[in-house]
This record gives structure tokens, C-alpha cells and sequence, in this order.
């Protein structure tokens, strides 16, 4: 199937989020319990407030009382579940980007969408 006539919900994944107040010691658990590069951040409605991703984790020297509040960078692009993988891909590519949060309408944070995940929709085309 092209990548325009797919929309991003059929490949996204499930959202492994954290509050603000997570401390960075945790994040560091929670990817790597969850084999993901990136936890959103999100506040007690669900709505992305930020993302965390694992060179933020590299980069801001982990210890115990840092929170995700202190080094997520601030949610600048979610996309919408029927954004097509071409236009996501697109996207990425552009802003240089590795993981994109998929929100609804009432921005409510529904799934995460990483280049990777891009990449295995793409081999099972082949």
C-alpha cells in the first residue's frame, strides 16, 4: 500500500508516557523496560506537555533529582491520527525529528510514531 493512502494510526505505538515530575533515573527505566526511545511527557488530562527522548537522557547526565520537567524539550509538533505516513515521514525528515506524538482533537496524546517504526512499515511493503 502507498504511503499516502496510510494513515499514521495503523502504525503508530502505544505511548509509554510520564509526568513532569518524573525523575530522570525513571526514564531511564522506563525505556529501557519498553524498548523505546522516547516517553512523552504528559500532565494529569493526558495532553503532551513535552517529550523525553534517550540522547536527552545522554546528554543531561542522569541522576536522581532531575525531573523530566528540567530536560524534556517542550511539545512543538503533534500530528493527528489520520496524517498520512508519507506526510509524518515528510515531517521528520524536515524538522529532523526521530518520534512524532500522535493527539486528537482535544490534544489528548494517543500514540507515538518514531522513524523506526516508518521503517518496519516500509520493509513489510517490499
Amino acid at each position: 500500500m502507498h504511503a499516502d493512502l496510510v494513515a499514521i494510526n495503523q502504525i503508530m505505538s502505544n505511548p509509554i508516557a510520564a509526568r513532569p515530575d518524573a525523575t530522570v533515573d525513571s526514564l531511564v527505566n522506563l525505556m529501557t523496560q519498553h524498548h523505546v526511545g522516547c516517553v512523552p511527557i504528559v500532565d494529569a488530562q493526558n495532553h503532551p506537555m513535552g517529550i523525553v527522548t534517550k540522547l536527552d537522557l545522554i546528554e543531561c547526565q542522569p541522576d536522581g533529582r532531575r525531573t523530566a520537567r528540567e530536560i524534556m524539550m517542550p511539545l512543538a509538533l503533534g500530528i493527528s491520527p489520520d496524517t498520512t505516513v508519507a506526510k509524518a515521514a515528510s515531517l521528520m525528515s524536515s524538522e529532523r525529528f526521530h518520534h512524532l506524538l500522535v493527539i486528537d482533537d482535544e490534544r489528548t496524546l494517543l500514540g507515538v510514531v518514531s522513524t523506526m517504526d516508518i521503517t518496519r512499515w516500509l520493509a513489510q511493503q517490499q
